[in-house]
């Protein structure tokens, strides 16, 4: 392992490098939008370079990309992220024939706006100064300050944006940066094939996937199951991207309100597994808080493009960045944080099953004719084949 990273490190002919301050490979949404953007530009350049945080999954090889692991001993978030930011700045000094830095962060961004003949793509999936609140509750307003600072360089800086919501561009453009060059490009997902239903699971459920953050509701979805237990044969399935250990805090919730007979947990599911879980469930929801991380910088959850692709009914919560996406006539919403509103729209399309065909088939219909993968690929192409043009 050691001869091959040396190796790489004496190579100084690579003509892109993307950056993540995310662990990859993952089973986060991160990891999707690495694999789409990579694969991407491995197209359009002949060597890329790929840095990212070091992650226990075995890495996946790919023509053209090599992929350099950064170690995450230490365990202080600023100090993990100045170090990696140090870390991508010791390679960018290796390198001679760099066109195009791509970056997902401000970390991995510095380094690359610093050296003004790289042409550079700023992926604003979010931003630290929103997302660190909810994170690390003591974080002090001096330090959100200056990361805000950093935040708003990268972006100045930056050749191009682009950025997956109109409510992410809409915060951008009130940081005072110039909107010709926020480009909007959505999330997305792919069709899979159909799979039988896992042997493991009950004859109803309901689905939530994804990460466990608080922004996520899902304190909202468990205590909605209190107004469900006239429904016992109904339960509901927690697939989470993140480890065991993560569900601890939602476990004790669940001990209180009583619900424990209502929910199964799945933890670090493969693609193929999850998808097989969501194409047989009832609806899946998606239960977004009414906080910064949601209504100030927006996000655009891959859990709604991957429900659509599934044919699966979605339920979520009435916000902009969910109504960026769908239609009334495309999932059944509820008024965030309400956990009896949430129930009653459980209940709706538990006890009305034609009424969630309907708005499945309809948003499987949307996705099919604007959110493909291969749509959003090309919008990327995009941009990179028209990186000149667009920096001017």
């Amino acid at each position: 392992m050691f001869s091959s990273l040396f190796q790489f490190s004496l190579k100084t002919n690579f003509r892109s490098i993307y950056t993540a301050f995310d662990p990859y490979p993952s089973y986060k949404g991160s990891a999707i939008h690495i694999d789409k953007v990579t694969g991407v530009m491995a197209q359009k350049f002949d060597s890329l370079l790929l840095l990212t945080l070091e992650n226990a999954k075995q890495q996946i090889l790919v023509e053209g990309i090599t992929h350099l692991e950064f170690p995450t001993e230490e365990r202080n978030f600023l100090k993990r992220a100045f170090a990696y930011s140090d870390w991508v700045d010791s390679h960018l000094e290796k390198q001679y024939n760099l066109e195009v830095g791509h970056f997902r962060d401000i970390w991995g961004g510095l380094p690359i706006i610093r050296r003004k003949h790289i042409t550079s793509v700023f992926e604003v999936n979010g931003l630290p100064s929103i997302e660190l609140p909810n994170r690390f509750s003591s974080i002090s307003a001096d330090t959100l300050s200056k990361i805000r600072e950093l935040e708003t360089r990268c972006l100045r800086e930056a050749s191009v944006i682009i950025c997956p919501s109109e409510t992410i561009k809409k915060h951008i453009v009130g940081r005072g940066i110039l909107e010709s060059k926020i480009h909007v490009i959505p999330n997305g997902a792919t069709v899979p094939e159909q799979y039988p239903k896992p042997t493991d699971l009950p004859t109803r459920y309901f689905v939530y996937f994804g990460a466990l953050q608080p922004w996520q509701g899902i304190g909202t979805l468990l205590k909605s199951l209190k107004y469900l237990k006239d429904k016992p044969e109904l339960k509901l399935v927690i697939c989470s991207s993140h480890k065991e250990k993560h569900a601890r805090p939602y476990k004790k919730l669940i001990q209180k309100l009583d619900v424990e007979e209502q929910v199964i947990w799945k933890y670090q599911l493969e693609k193929r597994a999850l998808q097989a879980i969501l194409q047989h469930a009832i609806c899946t929801v998606a239960p977004l808080t009414e906080c910064s991380r949601n209504l100030e910088q927006g996000c655009s959850p891959l859990k709604i493009f991957e429900s659509m692709a599934c044919r699966v009914p979605i339920i979520a919560s009435d916000l902009p960045v969910i109504r960026e996406i769908l239609a009334p006539d495309e999932a059944k919403f509820f008024r965030a944080e309400r956990p009896a509103e949430l129930a009653r729209c459980i209940r709706l399309i538990s006890d009305y099953s034609e009424f969630g065909n309907k708005i499945s088939k309809n948003a499987y219909q949307k996705l099919k004719s604007e959110y493909t993968w291969e749509r959003i690929d090309k919008k990327l192409a995009y941009i990179y084949d028209n990186l000149l043009e667009l920096t001017f």
